[in-house]
């Protein structure tokens, strides 16, 4: 099964100086877990649950002056549409991330996650 049968579209992205507050709150909004950081149209991380928490809440920081660009995972880990969603998966363990970004010509289409995972096995 292709990981495009699996992703979950589209991916959010916002600007590097969002305020994690404003990220956290885009989250929730939205229901998702994670925002693309972009600068000048292009992608230079991802700003997660996890990264809020244990960057910001778990240290006692600042939500309102600390800015996603500064809480963001790098690098951006992308995969090809067409790649099989066992191979992803096996990507996602050996880089260690929750996420991969999906790209289609080099261009971000969806988002495949530790939840998207658990449709492989339905």
């Amino acid at each position: 099964m292709k990981v495009s049968t699996l992703m979950t579209q589209p991916v959010l992205g916002i600007d590097g100086n969002l305020s994690a507050q404003e990220s956290a709150e885009m989250m929730g909004k939205a229901h998702v877990g994670a925002l693309l950081v972009k600068r000048n149209n292009e992608n230079i991380g991802i700003v997660t649950e996890r990264d809020i928490m244990s960057k910001i809440i778990a240290v006692r920081g600042d939500l309102e002056k600390t800015k996603a660009k500064e809480i963001m995972s790098t690098p951006v880990v992308t995969v090809d549409k067409d790649m099989d969603a066992e191979d992803a998966l096996r990507t996602m363990v050996k880089t260690k991330v929750r996420r991969l970004l999906i790209t289609d010509k080099g261009k971000i289409v969806g988002i495949f996650t530790t939840s998207d995972v658990t449709k492989l096995a339905q």
